[in-house]
């Protein structure tokens, strides 16, 4: 004789491991909402410094790369005089374009160790192509503590 169990019994069974895989999802889940650390940035200190900036333009290239067709692409080419002047007092940035360059068609390249900067009053946006002939900008540095620091850069081309 075999004995069977009645299928409620097994239903039951089903919906106990459906609740308690369930419950486990939801607390991994939660344990994930709120951070267990909290970052103090204020240790970092006054960081709204801009350090280097750097001109650059794309220059197309094409290579045969052991290929029957020419491979183009673009190449990231700095044309900054060695001239550039950071001066850290004033918040001013003083670059010098390569003779020839055209201002045009550049992009701009920060090194700095704020939390974000960004562009003021239509100012290029850095790392992209844009157009620099206007020759002075601004852009905002937030600092990880909350110092905030306008730098202004004077963009100009050798003679």
């Amino acid at each position: 004789m075999i004995y069977m169990y009645p299928l409620n019994y097994k239903i039951m069974k089903h919906k106990k491991i459906l609740y308690g895989l369930s419950l486990i999802i939801l607390m991994a889940c939660s344990s994930c909402m709120k951070p267990r650390v909290e970052l103090d940035d204020s240790v970092w200190g006054d960081n709204a410094y801009i350090t280097t900036a750097v001109l650059f333009r794309y220059d197309e290239v094409k290579s045969q790369l052991g290929y029957n067709e020419v491979v183009t692409g673009y190449q990231n080419v700095g044309i900054t005089t060695p001239t550039n002047v950071v001066d850290k007092a004033k918040a001013t940035v003083t670059i010098i374009a390569a003779k020839g360059t055209d201002l045009t068609k550049i992009g701009i390249r920060f090194s700095h160790f704020a939390k974000t900067i960004e562009p003021v009053n239509g100012a290029p946006v850095a790392g992209v192509v844009s157009d620099f002939s206007k020759g002075t900008f601004v852009y905002r540095l937030f600092s990880a503590d909350g110092t905030v620091r306008d730098w202004t850069v004077y963009i100009s081309v050798a003679p």
